[in-house]
């Protein structure tokens, strides 16, 4: 009879096999890491900027204040210019100009040489201000009983707008800088309404939508239409105040994080309610406008997700960058050789600007 022969070769051959395996395993692992996280990104500018105390991104780059001065700096990190407020100040920067103000003072400055076009009082403390293309919104007295002083960005005074028993939740201008609007939410009721009013400067209301299916908290604006999103729907108008129907989309569950309104048809990014309140990073983003509404699950787990023109940035703490236009399927990731304590945003010209411990870090995507 034929003698078996010793068990020892099958196990030496699982051995040998599992050993291949890992080393496939790996080598699988590390090729996929290499396809998602790139490194191949453009110049990245640091800068040490001391005190810092409120950094806002613009178009063309970002404004700091640093308890005493606000300065300007271009997405190469060039200053452009720098203006003397002195302590206590509040600032807004937009693509038009900054509007400044301590106390009762306010100071609006033009973005692109540093001039003031107006320095004076109030009547009353200045709450915020908002600087367009031809007005600024200037929201003076305290919170549920305020008023709106328009002006001219020369300073010439058009009318107020009082708004009393109401909290001012958000306010700018459309239609190329010639109508303002308004977003109020009246807590006098049993159930909270917010109001959008819309006003042509120096003349009567242009019209009113008032929403009393769920809390609004953005608009933007769509051609000749007025979008609105709440946390349920999302709904467009005309100037009007009348609603299409056709166009309601369910949101619910969703929150928009950014949009981008440079265009007459903006692009929306919502994120998942439970990602956005942080229990857990974003990775589930929602991506509307007129003609598209999808779902895309981004690789790596972000802290925010902006839309800048055409593109949908995400960015990881731990310095992964996803990039993807709207019409793309899903993102292109990235490793930048830094960790990302704060996104500011991303300029025009696809420069983000992110903080990294102390460093405020000016980031080429192109």
């Amino acid at each position: 009879m034929e003698k078996r022969h010793s068990g020892k070769r099958p196990w030496a051959i699982v051995l040998l096999i599992l050993a291949i395996s890992c080393a496939l395993s790996y080598g699988i692992a590390m090729f996929g890491k290499n396809v998602l996280a790139d490194t191949s990104l453009g110049h990245c500018e640091m800068l040490s900027l001391a005190n810092i105390q409120d950094l806002q991104a613009t178009a063309t780059g970002f404004v700091y204040y640093d308890g005493n001065t606000v300065s300007a700096i271009d997405s190469g990190g060039k200053v452009d210019w720098s203006y003397i407020l002195g302590a206590g100040a509040g600032f807004e920067a937009t693509d038009y100009g900054v509007a400044a103000w301590v106390d009762n003072t306010i100071t609006l400055i033009d973005g692109k040489s540093g001039s003031t076009t107006y320095n004076g009082t109030m009547s009353q403390n200045v709450l915020g201000a908002h600087i367009g293309d031809k007005y600024t919104a200037i929201l003076i007295g305290e919170e549920g009983n305020s008023t709106i002083v328009l002006m001219e960005n020369g300073g010439k005074q058009i009318n107020q707008i009082v708004l009393d028993n109401v909290l001012v939740v958000n306010y700018g201008f459309f239609s190329d800088g010639s109508l303002l609007w308004v977003m109020v939410c009246d807590t006098s009721g049993t159930v909270p309404t917010c109001n959008i009013q819309t006003y042509r400067p120096g003349k009567e209301i242009v019209g009113s939508i008032s929403d009393t299916e769920q809390l609004a908290y953005a608009v933007m604006f769509q051609s000749s239409k007025v979008c609105v999103v709440g946390d349920v729907y999302y709904k467009v108008y005309d100037y009007a105040g009348m609603e299409d129907p056709s166009q309601r989309k369910l949101v619910y569950g969703w929150y928009l994080t950014d949009s981008d309104t440079s265009t007459g048809d903006p692009l929306m990014v919502f994120v998942n309610d439970a990602q956005c309140k942080g229990e857990s990073d974003i990775q589930d983003v929602r991506i509307v406008r007129t003609n598209l509404d999808k779902v895309v699950r981004f690789p790596f787990g972000c802290r925010r997700v902006l839309a800048v023109g055409n593109n949908i940035y995400g960015f990881a703490s731990d310095g992964h960058l996803m990039i993807m236009r709207a019409d793309e399927a899903s993102p292109r990731a990235y490793q930048l050789e830094m960790s990302i304590d704060e996104v500011y945003g991303v300029t025009r010209d696809g420069v983000a600007v992110l903080r990294s411990g102390g460093v405020i870090c000016l980031v080429d995507l192109d």
